[in-house]
């Protein structure tokens, strides 16, 4: 006869392993690790040596490079300084690349928050731009200035947010690699304004498109400087933007589904409709960018334009800023100051501004390297 089994040989059910004495629960880790990525990061002192270093490991290469090129580093550092902080009007010009840089930066934070990665800011921001000039040049040139500008810079919002809707949705809909789609929409709206300076709206006595009407130029908020209404719609982009992120309910589902997308679909959250939201989001920021640089800056889209790269540069002015809509300001201002100085340095040293460029290359390369620019997610979860 058969004896019963002992209960310690009695086999175990099938299911999840009991937790050991002490352990958080899953659950317990995923909604605690979503209140400490609520808090807003500090300014630590390992933080601030990092910069201080990087910073230093910059300006080590810069003067290796300047000196090879035969030209005094001290001078090209004064020129630097000078030529974006110098005067009233050396900081307006940069306050306005900041303006561009800060929406574009935005472009891109609000989905990386999310773990999706726009690099699509360039082009949302091109389309913004060709939207923008397409409705200006239709517009009656006796409406009130504040109306015109209010419409274009809404239809240039909603211009960006259509190109960024795209990846969006076909990363939602057939998983389709967001970083390949913004970027093959980048290409194409670049060639659509291309087109529209070439065909569409040529100006004729430059390689750029027809200027803009009067009344439909931003107004100067800074006498004695290029500083226009751009500048304060830049700031209320990142006040909309912090709000969003860290005081509604979408903000939270942006952050968790950053945080675990599996633990975040577990709890009811739609990973798909996070995934649109973002890129309509990240992509009317940078429509905001394409129209203040049409009404607030240039009047016109030009040629070169592309050259600038605004919106890839938004991505790294995002990452030093650690995706805070908070720090996206500040980290705006020191790219900005570097794009602007480095025009400088051709007239103090006889050095091609493309130095400039390097050197703001060479400081995100080192950012990185020091361990400024990283994605930190809380590993409770993973």
């Amino acid at each position: 006869m058969t004896l019963p089994p002992t209960p310690a040989e009695q086999p175990t059910p099938a299911g999840p392993e009991p937790s050991r004495p002490g352990a958080t629960p899953p659950g317990r880790r995923f909604d605690e690790a979503l209140r400490r990525l609520a808090v807003p990061r500090r300014l630590t002192l390992r933080g601030v040596l990092r910069g201080l270093a990087a910073f230093a490991a910059t300006m080590l290469i810069f003067a290796i490079l300047i000196e090879l090129l035969g030209a005094s580093f001290p001078t090209a550092v004064e020129a630097v300084v000078d030529g974006a902080f110098g005067n009233e009007f050396n900081f307006g010009q940069t306050i306005m690349i900041a303006s561009l840089l800060v929406a574009t930066g935005l472009a891109a934070a609000i989905p990386f928050r999310a773990q999706l990665w726009n690099v699509g800011g360039e082009g949302q921001m091109w389309f913004g731009a060709f939207a923008t000039i397409a409705l200006a040049l239709g517009l009656p040139e006796d409406m009130p200035s504040w109306q015109a500008v209010t419409i274009l810079v809404l239809f240039a919002m909603l211009g960006g947010a259509l190109w960024g809707l795209v990846p969006g949705l076909l990363k939602a809909t057939i998983n389709a690699n967001e970083v390949i789609t913004s970027l093959m929409m980048t290409f194409i709206a670049i060639e659509l304004g291309t087109w529209a300076i070439d065909g569409i709206w040529p100006q004729g006595a430059s390689n750029q498109t027809e200027s803009v009407p009067a009344n439909t130029i931003m107004p100067n908020v800074w006498e004695g400087t290029l500083v226009t209404v751009g500048a304060p719609l830049a700031l209320v982009a990142a006040i909309v933007a912090w709000v969003i992120m860290n005081r509604t309910k979408l903000g939270f589902e942006i952050r968790a589904v950053g945080l675990n997308p599996d633990a975040a679909r577990m709890n009811g959250m739609s990973v798909g409709k996070v995934a649109i939201v973002t890129f309509t989001l990240g992509g009317a920021f940078a429509g905001l960018a394409g129209a203040i640089f049409i009404l607030g800056i240039n009047s016109a889209l030009p040629a070169g334009f592309s050259l600038n790269n605004f919106g890839y540069l938004g991505i790294a002015v995002a990452l030093v800023a650690r995706l805070n809509p908070a720090w996206m300001i500040p980290s705006a201002i020191l790219f900005a100051g570097l794009r602007v100085g480095s025009d400088g340095l051709q007239a103090a040293t006889g050095l091609s501004t493309t130095v400039g460029q390097i050197l703001v290359g060479v400081f995100v390369i080192l950012l990185l390297a020091f361990g400024l620019i990283r994605f930190s997610y809380p590993e409770a979860v993973r």
